[in-house]
């Protein structure tokens, strides 16, 4: 049964679906309102009894017009057509509701598929006089549908489930005549002659005791039938036509606290309601071992249940471990719990499979093939008849089965893994330690196994906390080994689907396994198992197949928490050594393309030591959105490099050293300080003293870009030192350009370009002209604020010169604002616009933010110095709302200086002041020289309250 595209819920929780997705309904009040437009089945409600049905007697003034707020909101909610207005009132269309489906299915006489629409009690959690009286007339319209259900079976001769059924609603309903009267008939039809009058007995003896009443006519008619055998109420228990045809009811028992999936169980539900159509109804759900497939499974077999009143069937096929069942053994297994003889059985399989279709032809039973291994094993166990349906789980999706409605079930959102550790450890416990609980869902995956595992250990230990089993399970190396309880086991679930794999494919789930990072791209998935492109999909999308691996976007690729616990706990360190140098490998082949794009000749790119095969990129553009969606899986990647020995510590460093040059870093620096650290960590530790170094001279660099001076010198001072006593010229001279670029923040004009000039001729002595072009350019800075436009011009057009040479006639956009910055220095401000405009386009394109916003500060500058406060103001404005998104608190500062001059200049002298008080405090706490400017220009100010 296809669910239309808006479908509402009355019989149970008040719900709206669209297209399958849970529509948000509001408050208890606003579906309430939903609630009694859909009952009135299509006929105009009036105001008042909406009002009514809202509040009672107890209305708010207001209440009109919230009921119109309500109804407005619904509107929006389902659409604007779905409720219409009429006269003093509304109307709701109700046939896309289960109400009016129930209504269908019982004038059709279908009244199990009609009983299975329940989802509990109808209006749960609505409250008021009208909910309690529409909720029990809806009960008693379920309790008469049952009594017609039953009386089918009873007809139909399936007396012993009548009985069995009977016995617990009569208990709950003992006046109800009718259920008495069916209660009868069918022990008399089951031989139970005696039992059916003393049912009789016990009934006159309640009405009479509770109600003064004496039993119905028709109650005492059947009485006297029995007692005298009447051959009129057909078969007896002595007739042979009294032997029933039997009922299989072999479904286990239903998990008790069975939470969530509410999604899947209707989709599910829907999909194998009896229909009209002439073909077998087959839903296959699939889903890695531990998701709770065979639970969803017989929970919603257990919700059909009186839609295939013939029976239900179930089987675990064994299809995870090393011996699946072979068709013709489930056949026969199946053909004996239908009735056939044991001696009857053909010994031929096709035979049985006939002879199994045959049976269940005019039957309907609910076949349940849980845990099937293949299509293979499965297709031989589907009946040929309409009137069946089938529930079949697996790990791998069976995509051979035609026409099957294909379900995949992943891990628990978060909210209904904590309800089933509420349901089991119960809320008192729970609420005490809430954020322990959501830290041990997320060490267990959210895996439903892993949850229920746990769960259960701390049931029963009571005096255990929370905290203490999240402690337990912090340790990866333990943490499987704390997922079991009785006969229930995370690892040995995992087992029984890795120890089918070949040992191509087990090798790849455990190499794959190794990467820390979120997921892996098929490029990257290629390079860490050291094949091609082609071969990696082929053995990643057959891990996929059976659920061993995840998909969650086209090419790409992961393993769930627990899984990839379980592959490195079977992944050998040489093996995991292997499979990071390749991913290093990757990405370096990958960066140093990118790197060269964006800095051509730069000398990195002769010492970076390509080993693998990364993508192609058409474009710098799309290196760079490469670049930035692989940046997490970069520094997860490095962090693991230093942790592992023998790992490559120098090419890692050289990574690090191309994505600080690429990214955008500066915004958060906290990633890239913590791996530079482990690595230098490491490399002490196993003397290598090139990788130290390396190592050191970026943290330098990364402290510098946070502002933090101090320590950048200390590291800049102690790479000086050690780059020249060690032979490292190269590292020598970036320090000595580090060193040289604090100086110029200090305004230590002559130190800063003595230590430039040391670090170019460093640089030509190592004939690396992209560097000394970088030095010339920040040269031309230091000269350009000491009051040295014209030479700062000179040195910086030396600088473009370089850059356009090595970059076939595009100079790099850094240096391009390196002169715009000395042109304006030298009195050529209209040159200096237009070099700022360049570089700033090509920052755009490079999305390198920071630049960007620095370029606007001087383009902002240039306008006020020129006289054009105005647009100084707006391009100041836009510099600020960049700097403050990337977080460079010392660069907001300076701008929020300079847009507090521009302020006061247009007369706005109370923004303006304001402007720079801020920028005062941020400067003096970045210990920036520039805060004497704002304190001396502030004191200059006259007092705001003269």
């Amino acid at each position: 049964m296809s669910e239309p595209e808006l479908w509402l819920s009355v019989l149970g929780p008040v719900r709206a679906r669209r297209n399958g997705a849970e529509i948000d309904l509001g408050s208890p009040q606003q579906r309430l309102v939903l609630a009694a437009l859909l009952l009135a089945r299509g006929r105009v409600v009036g105001h008042d009894l909406l009002l009514d049905a809202v509040w009672g007697d107890r209305r708010p003034r207001t209440a009109l017009s919230t009921l119109r707020t309500y109804v407005s909101r619904l509107r929006a909610a389902l659409g604007a057509g779905a409720i219409v207005s009429a006269g003093h009132g509304y109307a709701l269309d109700s046939g896309t509701s289960d109400l009016a489906a129930m209504e269908r299915l019982a004038q059709e006489g279908r009244y199990g598929e009609a009983l299975v629409l329940w989802q509990g009690e109808p209006l749960a959690g609505l409250e008021g006089a009208y909910a309690q009286a529409q909720r029990a007339h809806l009960a008693e319209r379920r309790l008469t549908l049952l009594e017609r259900r039953i009386c089918e079976d009873v007809e139909q001769g399936r007396h012993a489930e009548a009985v069995a059924e009977l016995t617990p609603l009569c208990a709950e309903h003992p006046t109800r005549e009718r259920l008495a009267g069916l209660l009868m008939l069918a022990l008399y039809r089951s031989g139970r002659q005696a039992e059916a009058i003393g049912v009789f007995t016990d009934t006159r003896e309640l009405l009479a005791g509770e109600l003064g009443l004496d039993p119905s006519a028709d109650l005492v008619r059947l009485h006297q039938q029995i007692i005298t055998a009447d051959p009129s109420l057909g078969a007896g228990p002595q007739d042979d036509r009294a032997v029933s045809t039997p009922v299989p009811r072999q479904l286990p028992a239903d998990t008790a606290d069975f939470t969530g999936r509410q999604a899947h169980i209707e989709q599910v539900t829907r999909t194998l309601l009896p229909a009209d159509g002439s073909a077998l109804v087959v839903a296959a759900v699939a889903g890695a071992g531990g998701m709770g497939k065979t639970a969803l499974a017989v929970h919603v077999a257990h919700r059909l249940a009186d839609a295939y009143p013939d029976g239900r069937l179930f089987v675990d096929l064994q299809g995870a471990g090393p011996r699946p069942l072979a068709p013709e053994a489930v056949l026969g297994a199946f053909l004996r719990a239908l009735g056939v003889d044991a001696t009857s059985l053909p010994d031929d399989s096709g035979e049985r499979a006939a002879l199994y279709r045959s049976i269940l032809a005019e039957r309907r039973v609910l076949v349940v093939l849980d845990n099937a291994a293949s299509t293979v094993q499965v297709r031989p166990l589907l009946p040929g008849a309409a009137g069946c349906a089938v529930l079949v789980t697996s790990r791998a999706r069976l995509t051979g089965l035609s026409g099957a409605h294909h379900v995949d079930l992943e891990v628990m959102p978060p909210d209904e893994a904590m309800e089933l550790l509420v349901k089991v450890v119960g809320e008192p416990r729970v609420a005490a330690e809430r954020e322990a609980a959501y830290d041990l869902m997320r060490a267990c995956g959210h895996l439903p196994l892993a949850i229920r595992i746990v769960a259960a250990r701390l049931a029963a230990r009571p005096g255990w906390s929370l905290a203490r089993m999240r402690d337990r399970m912090a340790d990866e190396r333990r943490r499987l080994a704390e997922l079991r309880v009785d006969d229930l086991a995370v690892e040995a679930t995992f087992a029984l689907g890795y120890d089918q794999l070949d040992e191509a494919h087990a090798s790849a789930f455990r190499l794959l396994a190794a990467p820390n990072g979120p997921d892996l791209p098929l490029a990257m998935a290629a390079a860490v198992l050291g094949m091609d492109e082609a071969e990696a999909e082929e053995l990643c999308e057959a891990l996929v197949n059976v659920s061993l691996l995840e998909s969650p976007a086209p090419g790409r690729y992961r393993h769930h928490d627990l899984l990839k616990i379980f592959a490195r706990c079977r992944l050998d360190e040489e093996s995991r050594r292997v499979a990071l140098d390749r991913m290093l490998g990757y990405f370096l082949t990958s960066m140093a393309e990118i790197f060269g794009m964006m800095y051509p000749g730069a000398p990195l790119l002769d010492t970076v030591r390509l080993t693998g095969a990364g993508p192609a990129f058409a474009d710098l553009e799309a290196g760079l959105e490469w670049g930035t969606a692989e940046e997490y899986g970069m520094l997860c990647c490095l962090n693991q490099i230093a942790e592992t020995p023998g790992s490559a510590l120098y090419d890692a460093v050289s990574l690090i050293d191309m994505m600080t040059d690429v990214f955008d870093f500066e915004s958060d620096t906290t990633g890239y300080e913590q791996v530079v650290g482990r690595i230098i960590e490491a490399a002490a530790a196993r003397g290598d003293l090139a990788a130290e170094v390396y190592a050191r001279r970026k943290r330098g660099e990364i402290l510098h870009a946070r502002r933090a001076i101090e320590a950048a010198v200390e590291e800049g001072m102690a790479v000086r030192v050690a780059g020249r006593a060690g032979g490292l010229a190269l590292h020598h001279a970036y320090a000595v350009n580090l060193l040289a670029m604090i100086a110029h923040e200090r305004r230590a004009y002559d130190e800063a370009a003595a230590m430039f000039n040391e670090s170019i001729e460093v640089w030509r002595s190592l004939g690396h002209r992209s560097e000394e072009a970088v030095v010339l350019g920040n040269l031309a800075l230091v000269l350009a604020e000491a009051g040295s436009g014209a030479e700062a011009v000179r040195v910086a057009e030396t600088a473009v010169g370089i850059s356009r040479d090595l970059g076939a006639g595009r100079p790099h956009p850094q240096i391009v604002y390196q002169l715009a910055v000395a042109l304006g220095a030298a009195g050529r401000p209209e040159e200096a616009l237009a070099c700022f405009e360049e570089c700033l386009a090509e920052f755009r394109r490079l999305k390198q933010h920071t630049w960007v916003g620095l370029a606007l500060r001087r383009i902002a500058e240039i306008h006020l110095r020129t006289g054009r406060a105005d647009s100084a103001v707006e391009r100041a404005e836009e510099a600020l709302a960049i700097l403050s998104e990337v977080a460079q608190v010392w660069a907001r500062g300076r701008v929020l200086a300079l847009l507090g001059r521009a302020l006061i200049e247009l007369g706005r002298a109370a923004r303006g002041r304001a402007c720079l008080s801020e920028a005062l405090e941020i400067l003096e706490r970045q210990r920036l020289p520039d805060a004497d400017d704002v304190r001396a220009l502030l004191a200059e100010l006259p007092s705001p309250d003269a």
